[in-house]
């Protein structure tokens, strides 16, 4: 289970390169430097795709620890954020599908937006960011 911990810990700083390089190039499709459709399209699957599986090792190892036995934080506080970050993220993918074709510089903001938004909510549910851990 430390095995877990240890690639959890390490696969966030993947997460957080996926957020900086979906910001800037759904940012960049937005303001028509990139293809829109296509930079929003595949920025947002790359962080989404980090995301999830860094929520998968995470529910592995709250359970795997024992979620009851966790203190307060990380019992309910943690994965709850992680959750809505997530679906944020995905959410801004379906808003993005929804755009489609017909505005691609709508498609890369709505991307860009949720992104932004997903990367805030998983910052303030990092221990120590915001509780000082």
């Amino acid at each position: 289970m430390d095995l877990l911990v240890t690639i959890h810990s390490l696969w966030r700083w993947a997460v957080l390169i996926a957020a900086v390089v979906a910001l800037v190039a759904a940012t960049a499709g937005w303001l028509g430097a990139l293809p829109p459709l296509l930079a929003a399209r595949r920025a947002g699957s790359l962080y989404a795709l980090a995301l999830s599986v860094q929520f998968l090792i995470g529910v592995v190892v709250w359970v795997g620890k024992g979620w009851y036995a966790a203190p307060g934080y990380f019992r309910f506080e943690h994965p709850t954020i992680m959750l809505l970050a997530l679906a944020v993220a995905h959410g801004g993918m379906a808003w993005a599908r929804r755009a489609g074709r017909s505005a691609p510089e709508l498609a890369a903001r709505n991307v860009a937006i949720a992104t932004l938004v997903s990367l805030v909510l998983v910052i303030v549910g990092i221990p120590g960011v915001v509780r000082g851990m």
